[in-house]
């Protein structure tokens, strides 16, 4: 109809009923892409608030990871501190890094069986590798997606540092292997196949298990130390992300 009319009008060389015409066009070409960008952005904010909701359930379930290893490595501490202390070996308990000096906490343990502390003293527990809202986003793409996101350099951030946490957990594996492997060259299993005093005697007198279990002892409270670190910033972050906040203040110093 608009397209027949325009004809018409040039045909009758009525130039002002032409311009108005064409002033119509571009009109309803404005509005139509407007509206479609309206509606995009409509799409792109339910779509960030949803991310914003996966976001705050997997911190969420983060911090109840993170809380649940760092248990399991005071169980650990506890037993190898334990198991050291009853074959008389000295517990070293402060450590240098370059800012200062550290020292392990006060540990308890329920029961001090031999069994009970061989079987606790290799137990670990690592963090689950979940991460679907991060990694969708990530792989979305979608920069005007992700700058809707306010705390997004703060979800980078953390996510980093739960990458360096995960790769501090391959190295404490190195040390759980190593132990496995000195404890069976000394005879002895997590089976607890031995008597206590038998068990007691060979780490006692066994320099290179004594200073295996000494070793993984050590890596298992700087796992602590770096799970208190990540578990800071999950409780920050998820008060950004309840907020939509920009706000953080991460320590960004490596682990």
């Amino acid at each position: 109809m608009l397209l027949r009319s325009i004809t018409n009008h040039i045909k009758e060389q009525n130039w002002l009923a032409v311009l108005i015409d064409f002033m119509i066009v571009v009109v309803g070409v404005f509005i139509g892409i407007q509206v479609a960008n309206w509606n995009e952005s409509l799409a792109e904010n339910e779509l960030s608030n949803r991310y914003m909701e996966q976001l705050t359930r997997d911190i969420r379930a983060d911090i109840i990871d993170i809380n649940t290893s760092y248990k399991t490595s005071q169980w650990r501490l506890a037993a190898l501190s334990v198991l050291l202390e009853k074959s008389d070996i000295a517990l070293v308990n402060t450590f240098y890094n370059p800012e200062r000096e550290v020292s392990f906490p006060a540990v308890s343990i329920e029961e001090d069986s031999i069994q009970y502390l061989i079987n606790a003293s290799t137990y670990t527990r690592f963090l689950d590798d979940d991460r679907p809202a991060y990694i969708s986003l990530v792989n979305s793409g979608n920069a005007r997606l992700i700058g809707k996101l306010k705390p997004w350099p703060c979800i980078q951030s953390y996510y980093a540092q739960y990458k360096e946490v995960r790769l501090f957990e391959e190295r404490l594996l190195l040390f759980r292997t190593e132990l496995i492997r000195t404890q069976h060259d000394a005879g002895i299993s997590i089976a607890g196949h031995l008597s206590e005093e038998e068990t007691l005697e060979r780490i006692r007198t066994n320099q290179t298990l004594s200073a295996a279990m000494s070793s993984y002892r050590l890596f298992s409270f700087y796992y602590m130390t770096v799970l208190d670190e990540l578990r800071q910033r999950a409780i920050l972050l998820l008060e950004l992300l309840e907020t939509n906040s920009a706000q953080c203040d991460f320590n960004t110093g490596e682990l």
